[in-house]
C-alpha cells in the first residue's frame, strides 16, 4: 500500500520566486552576447542566434517533462531532475568549446529552468502568491539585457550562467515537499503522449527557423496527439483537463497575452528608434517593464476581492490596450507604455488563471493541469518573437 503524501508546510514565496526568476533573467540576457559569442566560437552571427532559439526550445520542453515527473514521481523528484538539468547545462555552457555543445547546454539550462518555473507556480497555492512569482519573473527578466551588458565586460559566457542562482531554492523545496507520493500508473506508461507533446511544442518553437517543415510537423503531431488523447483518456493529457472549458479558456488567454507581450518586447524598441537613442530606449523600456510587473503584483493580491468578472475584464482590457497603443499613440512615451500594459496583463493572467485551473479539475489531475497551463504561457515566448519578425519585415 502506498502512503499518502505527507506535507511539511508551505514553502515561503521568496524561495518560489528565487526558483522561477533566474530563468527569465538568463533568457533576456542572451541577445547581448551574440556578437562576442560568434567571434569566440568562430561562427556567423546568424548561427550564434541559435543560442536564443535553443533556450526557447528547452524552456517549453521543461513543462511537459515536469508535468510527467510531478504526476508520476512527485515534487521532490521533479525538483531534483530540473535542478540537475540547470547545473549540467551551466557546466556545458561554461566550458563549451564549440557551438553545438553550447546549444546543448543552453537547452538543458532552459529545460531545467522551465521545469522549476512550473514547480514554483504549482506550489504557489493562491493567486497572490502566484502573482508574487510571476511579477518577479517579469521584473527580474526586465533587467536581463542590462545584466547581460554588464557581465559581458567580464566574459561573454558570464550572462549565459544566470540560471544557476535558481539552485539555491531547491533545498527549500526538498525540505517542504511531500515525503511520499501516490504513483499514477497511467501516466508512467504513456510514453507516446509525452513524446507527441514534446514533438508538437518543438515544432512550434522551430517555425521561425524551419518554416513550412516545422508547420507540417506541428500539424501532424497535433493530429496524432488529438487521436492519442481520445484513445487514452487517462494518459499524459487527461480527458478531464482538456475537456474543461475553464482550462481551455485559461490556457488560450495565457498563451495569447504572453504572445502579445513577447511580440511587443521585440517590436516596440524598433518603433522607438525613430525618436530616441538606444540608451534612452533601454532605460524607458526597463522602467515600463518594472512598472507593469509591480502593478501585476499589487493587482493579484486584490483579485479575490474584485471577483472573476472584474479581474477577467481588467486583464483583457490591459492586453487589448497594449496591442492598440503602438498603432494609435500620438507620443513615443505612450508607445513605450504598451510594454507596461503587456507585461501586467501577461504576468497577472498567468498568476490568476493558474490558481483557477488548479481548482476546476479533479485533485489527481491538478499538477498536470497547472503544468500544461504553464506550457501554454511559455509558448508565447516562442510565438511572440516570430510574430514580431513578421510585423517588422
Amino acid at each position: 500500500m502506498i502512503a499518502e503524501p505527507v506535507h511539511k508546510g508551505r514553502i515561503a514565496v521568496r524561495y518560489l520566486a528565487l526558483l522561477a526568476t533566474p530563468t527569465s533573467l538568463s533568457a533576456n540576457s542572451t541577445t547581448t552576447v551574440i556578437p562576442d559569442l560568434a567571434r569566440a566560437l568562430g561562427v556567423s552571427a546568424a548561427d550564434a542566434t541559435w543560442a536564443a532559439t535553443a533556450f526557447g526550445w528547452g524552456g517549453v520542453l521543461g513543462a511537459p517533462l515536469t508535468a510527467a515527473l510531478l504526476r508520476t514521481r512527485g515534487i521532490r523528484a521533479a525538483a531534483l531532475v530540473n535542478g540537475a538539468l540547470v547545473l549540467l547545462g551551466t557546466l556545458l555552457v561554461a566550458g563549451a568549446p564549440t557551438l553545438p555543445i553550447l546549444l546543448a547546454g543552453r537547452a538543458a539550462q532552459a529545460a531545467g529552468g522551465g521545469g522549476l518555473v512550473t514547480i514554483a507556480i504549482s506550489l504557489a497555492g493562491t493567486a497572490s502568491r502566484a502573482g508574487a512569482i510571476t511579477a518577479g519573473v517579469g521584473l527580474v527578466g526586465a533587467f536581463g539585457p542590462l545584466a547581460g551588458s554588464t557581465l559581458s565586460a567580464i566574459s561573454w559566457r558570464a550572462p549565459l550562467l544566470l540560471s544557476l542562482p535558481a539552485l539555491l531554492a531547491v533545498p527549500a523545496v526538498l525540505r517542504h515537499a511531500p515525503v511520499h507520493h501516490r504513483q499514477a500508473a497511467a501516466t508512467r506508461t504513456d510514453t507516446v503522449g509525452i513524446l507527441l507533446v514534446m514533438t508538437l511544442v518543438s515544432a512550434f518553437v522551430l517555425v521561425p527557423r524551419l518554416e513550412l517543415v516545422a508547420v507540417a510537423a506541428a500539424a501532424v503531431a497535433g493530429l496524432l496527439l488529438t487521436l492519442h488523447v481520445r484513445e487514452k483518456p487517462a494518459g499524459f493529457i487527461p480527458h478531464p483537463v482538456v475537456r474543461s472549458r475553464a482550462f481551455v479558456t485559461a490556457a488560450a488567454a495565457a498563451s495569447t497575452l504572453s504572445t502579445s507581450y513577447f511580440a511587443l518586447l521585440y517590436t516596440v524598441p524598433r518603433l522607438l528608434e525613430h525618436y530616441w537613442t538606444t540608451e534612452r530606449i533601454g532605460l524607458v523600456t526597463l522602467i515600463m517593464l518594472a512598472t507593469g510587473s509591480v502593478t501585476s503584483l499589487l493587482f493579484t493580491r486584490r483579485a479575490a476581492r474584485l471577483g472573476p468578472a472584474v479581474t477577467r475584464s481588467v486583464l483583457l482590457a490591459a492586453g487589448a490596450t497594449a496591442v492598440a497603443l503602438p498603432s494609435v499613440a500620438p507620443w513615443p512615451v505612450l508607445t513605450a507604455a504598451s510594454t507596461a500594459f503587456a507585461v501586467f496583463a501577461a504576468t497577472a493572467a498567468m498568476a490568476w488563471y493558474a490558481t483557477r485551473v488548479g481548482a476546476v479539475v479533479p485533485p489527481e489531475h491538478r499538477a498536470t493541469a497547472v503544468s500544461l497551463f504553464t506550457l501554454c504561457y511559455q509558448l508565447g515566448g516562442a510565438f511572440g518573437p516570430a510574430l514580431a519578425t513578421l510585423l517588422l519585415a
